[in-house]
Order: structure tokens, then sequence, then C-alpha cells
């Protein structure tokens, strides 16, 4: 009866708690045959692991939610030579570890068209979120047409905005520079990428054009130093990734 009472309290305090995957544990294993087996560490590891999966796995996917990754198959481990594609797999592989997050260090992939760039760029974003960090994945061009219009309409919601895109702990930017920008946009997209390189958050882009055309892309109004400084604080602080077609 005294044992009855005291799983009953537990379990009530494990409810209040919101830890109700380790009060279904105990009770499972309060029924099992074997339950008079375990050492104390033995039950609280036992019961622990369960909510500790449960809660990892629900912070996973609110990460992948968040970071606009939720249902893509993407995995680092695809990143190999084979199926058509020629990646860098020694580059792949010092980058599976994510040091670059935590060096403070940009990805910059390369490749034509339809080689693979936005996965591999989804695969990196999927481990991050997996290991915690903030990310997101985003088009480029969708992106400073967002920040362009704030800016134009509500400048303190545009500053808010500019400041939590540049603190994002992993800012994915796919098709990096697919159109030509005029001086407006070219200014958002200076500012956001100084920003990111001063707090030192990890920048992945993709594109198919070869980094010294970009300021074709990005110079107005004469301002060639404008679009050398975004490619240099993005790829001299950072590493290349080149994904090519086999013949």
């Amino acid at each position: 009866m005294r044992m009855h009472k005291h799983l009953q309290d537990i379990d009530e305090m494990l409810d209040f708690l919101d830890l109700h995957v380790m009060g279904r544990s105990l009770k499972a294993i309060m029924k099992s045959n074997n339950y008079s087996s375990y050492d104390p560490l033995q039950l609280f590891r036992a019961i622990l692991s369960e909510e500790y999966m449960f809660q990892l796995n629900a912070s996973i996917d609110r990460n992948l939610k968040l970071a606009k990754l939720r249902g893509s198959d993407a995995q680092i481990g695809n990143l190999k030579t084979g199926n058509g594609r020629l990646y860098q797999d020694s580059t792949i592989k010092q980058l599976s570890s994510l040091e670059f997050i935590a060096d403070r260090k940009n990805i910059a992939i390369f490749g034509e068209s339809d080689a693979g760039k936005t996965y591999a760029s989804k695969a990196f974003g999927i481990e991050a979120c997996r290991n915690g960090y903030r990310t997101l994945f985003t088009d480029f061009t969708d992106l400073i047409d967002y920040l362009y219009i704030l800016k134009s309409t509500d400048m303190n919601k545009y500053k808010k905005k500019l400041n939590f895109y540049s603190r994002i702990q992993v800012l994915i930017l796919d098709d990096f520079l697919i159109t030509h920008l005029g001086n407006d946009r070219s200014l958002i997209l200076f500012s956001l990428i100084k920003n990111r390189d001063e707090l030192g958050t990890s920048t992945i882009i993709t594109s198919q054009y070869d980094p010294s055309t970009w300021v074709s892309f990005l110079e107005s109004d004469g301002n060639f130093a404008m679009g050398d400084s975004i490619r240099r604080r993005l790829l001299n602080n950072g590493y290349t990734l080149l994904i090519e077609k086999a013949v």
C-alpha cells in the first residue's frame, strides 16, 4: 500500500513537470517481472533515458520546423562521390563535424544547375539542427526582396528583422545572386553579410556562378568596393565546396 502511494505521488509530480514519458516508463517498469533486479541508479537511468530521447527528438523536430527543413530527407552521409555526382570527399568529411560553426566559418557551395547544391546545403542545415544550432534555410532572392519591402515601408521593423537574420547561427542562402541586384538590395545584402561576419555567425550559400562574377551582379553606382567586400567576407572566412556532374 505504501509503495502504491509513493508511486502515485511520483506520478503526480512527473505529470506536473510535464515528464509524461518518464511517468509511463516508471509504471511499465514497476509492472514488469524484472523490476526487482534494478538498483536505484539503473531504475533512474531507465526511466530518464526514454524521457531524454523523447525531449531530444521533440527539440530536433522544433529546430527543423523553425529552419524550414522539416520533411527534407537530405543527409550528409549521402554527400559522396557516386550516382552521377563528384564531391570533394575530403572537404565533406571535414565539414561533417560541424566544427565550421564553432569556428565561425562559412561554406560556399558551387556547381552547375541541378548539381545537388541545394541538397548539400540542406544536409548541413539538418545536421546543424540535430546538434542544437539555430538554423534557417531560405531562398536568397526571397529574403532580400522581403527585407527590401520592409525597409521601404517600416524602417524599425526592417532593423529588427535584419538583426534577427544576422544572429541566426547558421543561415543558408540558396541560389545566391541568381539575378542582378539594384543598389538598394545590394546595400541590404552588404549590411546582412557585414553583420554576420562581425557577429561570427556561419553563412552557407549555394551558387552556380564563379565568385569573380559576383561584382557584376552587385556593382551599382560604381561601388566596386561593396561587392568585393561581400565576396571577401563570405569566401575568405570559410570553405569552398564544388559539386560536379560526372560525365
